[in-house]
């Protein structure tokens, strides 16, 4: 995540590199190859693109959160055009990812809590704290520990840990407070819908009206798509070992 300052492309590289994040982002495939033979220099550097100073990224990574979340679910009637558009163009930029790295699968190359400071994750060295207090709080209401350790992972996107949990009969439905609203899988759920509802969507309907005749900030767009992307797939997992939901 972080590169040698001598890797790190320059304030001018970095601002050309914003070009090219948002042709990714969008998957805009035909920008994407207008700039790479344009600025093979700059093309040279999407692996190294600065989200903050000294923080990089690979910028292939925003096509494999396109396809989490083109891909996932059912999307409501009214913005299902833009979604069939997404997923077709996000398979041609894989496409493209496939041919310029000359390799038969490719996936995402990042662990989404890299980047918690970028979207709403804990910090994944934090192993003692939900809903804001300390794990043994809700220890001493009787819960058991096991779910309240998912929860903390869940929350911190280590979906290593959390598989684990799950298989060993972590339930995420379990709230902690008397609101109906304090469980894991509504932590993660509810973020899937506003970040979808209120970030992602409107920015991508946003482009459709005025393409790239706008100001953007890449930073906030950043955490956003990762965000989506990140609890959708924890909202996957969930799903799939938890037969209560």
């Amino acid at each position: 995540m972080t590169s040698q300052l001598n890797d790190i492309p320059t304030v001018t590289e970095n601002k050309k590199l914003e070009e090219l994040f948002l042709a990714i982002y969008f998957n805009d495939l035909e920008k994407v190859i207008e700039f790479k033979n344009q600025f093979p220099e700059f093309y040279t550097k999407k692996d190294k693109f600065q989200v903050v100073e000294n923080t990089t990224f690979d910028l292939t990574n925003l096509t494999f959160f396109n396809e989490t979340i083109w891909f996932s679910g059912d999307w409501i009637d009214n913005i299902k055009t833009l979604v069939v558009k997404h997923r077709q163009r996000t398979m041609q930029m894989l496409d493209f990812w496939l041919k310029e790295l000359g390799q038969q699968e490719i996936h995402r190359k990042i662990e989404y809590h890299q980047y918690h400071e970028h979207f709403y994750c804990d910090d994944p060295n934090d192993y003692d704290e939900i809903i804001m207090e300390p794990i043994t709080t809700y220890l001493k209401k009787g819960f058991r520990e096991i779910d309240l350790r998912l929860y903390n992972r869940a929350q911190c996107f280590d979906f290593k840990e959390v598989k684990k949990l799950l298989k060993l009969g972590a339930k995420s439905d379990i709230h902690f407070e008397n609101d109906g609203d304090s469980s894991a899988y509504t932590r993660i759920s509810q973020e899937v819908s506003y970040l979808a509802t209120f970030n992602v969507i409107p920015e991508f309907e946003a482009f459709e009206r005025k393409g790239y005749n706008q100001n953007f900030d890449t930073t906030k767009m950043f955490g956003d798509l990762l965000g989506l992307a990140a609890h959708i797939e924890m909202c996957h997992l969930l799903d799939k070992y938890d037969s209560n939901q």
